[in-house]
């Protein structure tokens, strides 16, 4: 506490009033200090100092405030990484602001720039064209199909390897090489062609506030399975024997021939093209020369109007082949869907109508299969199960073992071809280090999963947590499972990681690398005990494996450090 001394007195004992203010200042300062320390103890003690929430409320609050800060920071993080490899080619035509009339452009040189590996800069992989204006032609050589990308090798030796594991990829001592660009922007042009002759490693190209273009995909490299328009006009897309995403080239013995493509675009499900805000759009798919399909769009034709604070031009549309025909449909908001999932990918209402019939099929299907048993009580209550004398119709039974079994077999093998596409791109993004990218990968493959007809036996079995006889599945979700928890651990989330593990164990007990995780995700926790049980069950099925052998170890050395030091206290 402050305390107040007499002023001192100055020349012909006259008040010193100098002094008395410059002391009265220090103790008013000193005064306000205590005050505010007094607040802050006061303020700690009712939880009131923004260290702790007052309420379950504010403590969400606060861990949505953290988690959106994470997000915001991973996503800067990644498109400056997506920077560090972008080359951006500007004005390879002209400048967009030369204002030349009709008749200017008619006789103005039709340019042709071509674009080759010299055009791309050290480690640059993704190519975005941008600001310019023709008329010309600007051609991405198939010159560019030779780039390589390298994923780092993983010098770690490994006992063994397990099939579809993620982990399999790093026993290489090689760097995992990708050919071609990765992606391909196309950003402000007007009045100029854009040919792709290379590969586009991810399929995919982005096309914004463009004017008078006309792409153009060909030849067995080109692989445009996605491209996304929006804001532009007059657009011309073309496929001249462009390949599918999922297309597999074939070689034949005749070297000079090359790949020959297999599934052209359109022929897959996953071969679309998103717009928004895109007036007078054309598509195009071409066979040796000639038109095969041809379609039109206009966003303000389709009916796209603004809703709310979105505008007409937010509305998004998907154009694709369905029935060999090119259709365009409205993509449904995300809270249209009726909780009806079907991956990540965008649903139309067709399509929603399509898994709708489907569900409404399968169940249909289950409720004609259960009417074969009848539950009954004797007079004492017990339970009988008795057979309906009732037989079905041989033709119906057939039917409903197909709705059920393979809800067509074409569709089941569609959704499976899905599943292992998104496994095999988690695979490659966990052996390139992308640990995040590959949980999302993951977390999609699963959700395609659920699109299968056993879905609902993988959920039950999940719900009884009881790790019994493996479940027969019509993709082995457990792999995925497993892969996801070693996606986990890299990343510091030991409790999900445990969550994928345990679920991996219950799908297949007898899938060791599913129960050595949840061991490492238990032994990460701090659980020594529970991690000894879980990796020596691991041991138990294959006990000549020294990644297991070791890890238990360490477990063991573990618990027996953390009993001394219960001792000792």
């Amino acid at each position: 506490m402050a305390t107040l001394t007499a002023a001192k007195k100055g020349v012909a004992g006259r008040i010193d009033y100098e002094s008395w203010e410059k002391r009265a200042s220090n103790l008013s300062k000193e005064l306000d200090e205590e005050d505010e320390k007094e607040k802050e103890v006061a303020a700690s003690a009712l939880g009131l100092d923004g260290k702790h929430a007052r309420s379950q409320a504010e403590a969400e609050e606060k861990a949505k405030a953290e988690e959106m800060q994470k997000a915001k920071q991973r996503l800067e993080a990644y498109e400056k990484r997506e920077q560090g490899v972008t080359e951006t080619l500007s004005g390879l035509l002209g400048s967009v602001d030369d204002h030349d009339n009709t008749a200017q452009v008619e006789e103005k040189h039709q340019e042709i720039k071509y674009i080759t590996r010299e055009s791309i800069g050290a480690g640059k992989r993704v190519l975005t064209v941008a600001d310019t204006k023709g008329p010309g032609k600007i051609i991405l050589a198939q010159d560019l199909s030779n780039l390589e990308s390298r994923s780092a090798a993983n010098t770690s030796l490994k006992p063994k390897s397990y099939e579809d594991d993620a982990e399999n990829k790093e026993e290489m001592h090689e760097a995992t090489v990708h050919r071609g660009i990765i992606k391909l922007n196309l950003r402000n042009l007007h009045q100029c062609t854009v040919v792709v002759k290379c590969k586009i490693i991810t399929g995919t190209v982005e096309i914004s506030h463009c004017e008078d273009v006309t792409l153009i995909v060909e030849g067995d490299d080109a692989t445009a399975a996605t491209i996304q328009a929006d804001l532009c006009s007059n657009l011309d897309i073309q496929f001249h024997d462009a390949p599918s995403g999922k297309n597999v080239p074939l070689r034949v013995r005749d070297t000079n021939s090359g790949p020959t493509t297999t599934l052209f675009w359109g022929q897959d499900q996953n071969d679309r093209i998103y717009h928004a805000g895109v007036s007078n759009l054309r598509v195009r798919t071409f066979r040796d020369g000639f038109v095969d399909l041809d379609t039109t769009s206009d966003y303000k034709k389709n009916g796209a109007k603004a809703v709310g604070n979105a505008a007409a031009e937010e509305v998004q549309f998907v154009t694709s082949v369905i029935d060999d025909e090119l259709i365009t449909e409205r993509v449904l908001k995300p809270g249209d869907s009726k909780d009806i999932k079907q991956g990540a990918r965008p649903m139309t209402e067709r399509e929603l109508r399509e898994l709708e019939k489907k569900k409404s099929q399968i169940e249909d299907a289950l409720d004609e299969k259960l009417k074969d048993l009848i539950q009954l009580k004797d007079k004492n209550g017990d339970s009988v199960v008795a057979k309906d004398a009732e037989k079905k119709d041989v033709e119906e039974e057939e039917v409903i073992e197909e709705v059920y079994a393979s809800a067509t077999k074409e569709e089941i093998e569609a959704i499976i071809s899905s599943v292992e596409d998104q496994k095999a791109k988690g695979n490659e993004a966990f052996t390139s280090g992308e640990y995040a990218q590959a949980v999302l990968l993951y977390t999609m493959a699963l959700d395609e999963a659920a699109r299968l007809p056993d879905a609902s036996n993988v959920t039950e079995k999940l719900n009884m947590s009881v790790v019994s006889e493996p479940l027969e599945q019509l993709f082995p979700r457990h792999v995925i499972l497993s892969n996801r928890s070693a996606c986990f651990l890299k990343l510091g989330h030991h409790e999900k990681a445990l969550k994928d593990g345990f679920d991996a164990e219950i799908l297949n007990p007898a899938y060791v690398k599913g129960v050595f995780r949840k061991g490492l995700a238990l032994h990460a926790m701090g659980k020594y005990r529970e991690a000894i049980d879980a990796l020596a069950k691991a041991q138990k099925v294959e006990p000549k494996n020294k990644q297991i052998k070791q890890a238990l170890q360490f477990a063991e050395i573990r618990f027996q450090q953390e009993m001394r030091k219960r001792m000792e206290t």
